[in-house]
C-alpha cells in the first residue's frame, strides 16, 4: 500500500523562480496526508514540517480538520468515492483554508483521491505567494 511517504516520492517539493520582492514566493510546498474515510490521518510526508509546522509522527491519530478547519463535518468518502462537492471544489482550484501550528491560516489548493478502499490520500499545496501577489481567498463549507 502507498503511503505519504512514498508518495512524496512522487510528488516533491517544487521550487520555481523566485518572485522578485516575496521572500519564499517562488517556492511551491506540496504536503502529502494519507488518511482513513473517516478523516483520520494515517500519514504524511515530511514536508507537513515545512506547510504546517508539525512532525509527519504529530499529526498521526488526528482528524485532518485539525489542518484543514473547513472539513470537520464532509464525509470524504461517500458510496465508495470521493465525495463529488469536494472532488468537484478541488477540480476547480478552490481555495481551501489551512492552519499552521501557530494558528496562522493561509490558502492552499487541494488534491484528492481514493487510495484503495479505505484510505484517502491528500495533497496540499500552499497559495500564500500567489495570496501576496493579489490572488483572492474564497472560503465556502464543504458538505
Amino acid at each position: 500500500m502507498a503511503t505519504a511517504n512514498s508518495l512524496q516520492m512522487k510528488f516533491p517539493q517544487v521550487n520555481t523562480h523566485a518572485i522578485s520582492g516575496v521572500p519564499d514566493a517562488g517556492k511551491i510546498d506540496l504536503a502529502v496526508l494519507t488518511l482513513n474515510d473517516l478523516g483520520v490521518i494515517r500519514d504524511c510526508s515530511r514536508t507537513c514540517e515545512q506547510v504546517f509546522g508539525y512532525l509527519p509522527e504529530e499529526l498521526a491519530g488526528h482528524h485532518v480538520s485539525m489542518l484543514l478547519p473547513q472539513l470537520p463535518d464532509t464525509e470524504l468518502v461517500q458510496e465508495g468515492r470521493i465525495n463529488s462537492r469536494l472532488a468537484h471544489l478541488c477540480h476547480c482550484a478552490f481555495s481551501f483554508q489551512a492552519r499552521r501550528r501557530d494558528g496562522r491560516c493561509f490558502a492552499s489548493e487541494l488534491f484528492i483521491n481514493l487510495l484503495g478502499s479505505h484510505n484517502v490520500v491528500i495533497l496540499v499545496r500552499s497559495l500564500e505567494a500567489s495570496i501576496l501577489n493579489g490572488g483572492t481567498f474564497a472560503t465556502l463549507p464543504v458538505r
